[in-house]
């Protein structure tokens, strides 16, 4: 396979657009104003030309001269046949305010040429789980403790794990209660962690009708900037202390959970677990999968691509740490990112790998489910904003890419059970993650 060269990716060219082509296009756009224009003294369509070039040859000349200069780069790009990596760097070399040909220049990356290999060759392993009855009944297990009836305790006693409070609490920094810092009669289950750490410990072993005060920092990484890292005060009383009740049998609680009976809240379960398990499978495939295009394919990258991707893993990690080898370890990142991308985009191009509306149809109304009362308004970003519909494509792409490899490559099937798929995946992120750190 020919590799492409670092400086056989880095392009350039120049264009000459005669003064007399401006000309004439700027002619037909100040035609087109005058009939179009409504100003105060003139008919409608009877603004003299005289009038509008006047007042508008310096707008209508800079419009003329950038469409001129990206319709003529485009043409360019295609009679050469050129790939870009991204936006060229187009500069003006002649003077806009001029009678003069415009001249610009053009800097810009290409896309490398990959060469595919056949993916018959391709020797895959992939692990299968089969759910079993012991998998079921654990998630049974974990559905009676969340599902319980809770009554009020009988005798006077302390708080503990597994109680469900009702509290009513204030929160203070510098002495000021903030937004969204107080409550009134919210309930809390202990031990499921759903608030902060420091309320569950300040929590148990309390008293009904108990106030406490404790102090706690928001973590710098919490989702309110206007709270990140900032030390609160809280003032808390528990106006209730409820006591969970098992639930009778797998009957009632497949009532609790919208299910039939209990054969049919198992069948469920059994479903979801087949779901997980296929879902584990092809993650792992998916990994093996990259690890082999990385080591079969060698060519050169787009500098302004890692570049791009380097800055986006920055940003993604500890933004203080200036170790150089985790500079290193970054840009190794970013160039495997990219490279991969690439792979995986120019398979789905020559096989014609597209995703389609019905696709991106069911992601969004997956994302609804999650903003209930919300979905005109989840739909409407996603529609409106190319960035977020992009992130929204992107995994769907890259799932049928690798399915489509998985199809082709030679597959063995190795049963496991639930437990050792997990370790195994469990096991591969610890390597990728050592990788990361050492740099290996």
């Amino acid at each position: 396979m020919k590799e492409n060269k670092k400086e056989d990716l880095k392009k350039h060219f120049k264009i000459k657009i005669p003064f007399s082509v401006v000309e004439n296009k700027m002619e037909e756009d100040f035609l087109e104003l005058s009939k179009n224009l409504k100003i105060s003294g003139f008919r409608p369509g009877k603004v003299p030309l005289s009038f509008v070039k006047s007042k508008y040859e310096k707008d209508v000349k800079a419009k003329v001269t950038e469409k001129l200069i990206q319709e003529e780069g485009n043409k360019e790009f295609e009679k050469k046949g050129y790939r870009l990596a991204a936006q060229p760097n187009v500069k003006l070399i002649s003077k806009i305010d001029e009678k003069v040909d415009v001249e610009v220049e053009y800097e810009f990356e290409v896309l490398p040429d990959i060469n595919l290999k056949s993916f018959n060759d391709i020797e895959l392993t992939k692990y299968v789980a089969n759910v079993e009855e012991k998998d079921i009944n654990k998630v049974i297990d974990n559905l009676f403790n969340q599902y319980k009836n809770y009554n009020k305790v009988k005798e006077k006693r302390k708080t503990k794990k597994g109680d469900r409070l009702i509290i009513s609490y204030k929160g203070y920094i510098n002495e000021k209660l903030f937004e969204g810092g107080a409550a009134e009669k919210q309930s809390i289950d202990l031990g499921n962690n759903n608030y902060f750490p420091e309320f569950e410990d300040n929590l148990i072993e309390k008293n009904l009708n108990d106030n406490i005060e404790f102090f706690m920092t928001f973590p710098t990484d919490y989702n309110r900037t206007d709270l990140k890292g900032k030390k609160a005060k809280f003032n808390i009383i528990i106006d209730d202390i409820l006591e969970g009740v098992k639930l009778k049998n797998e009957d009632e609680l497949a009532s609790k959970t919208g299910s039939k009976n209990s054969k049919d809240l198992r069948d469920k379960i059994k479903n979801e677990l087949e779901n997980y398990s296929e879902d584990l499978s092809f993650t792992m495939l998916k990994k093996t999968i990259v690890a082999k295009f990385k080591d079969t394919y060698s060519f050169e990258l787009p500098d302004i691509l890692v570049a791009r991707e380097e800055e986006m893993l920055k940003s993604q990690n500890t933004k203080n740490n200036k170790e150089d080898s985790f500079k290193s370890n970054i840009k190794e990142e970013a160039a495997n990112k990219v490279k991969i991308g690439l792979i995986i985009s120019e398979i789905g191009i020559k096989n014609k790998i597209n995703v389609t509306e019905k696709e991106i149809e069911t992601a969004l109304a997956r994302i609804c489910m999650q903003y209930p009362g919300k979905e005109k308004e989840v739909i409407e970003h996603y529609k409106s904003n190319s960035n977020a519909m992009n992130s929204l494509k992107g995994p769907i792409f890259e799932d049928k890419v690798m399915k489509f490899v998985e199809g082709k490559a030679k597959i063995t099937k190795k049963v496991i059970n639930s437990e050792e798929l997990l370790k195994k995946l469990s096991k591969d992120e610890g390597k990728n993650k050592k990788k990361g750190k050492n740099g290996k």
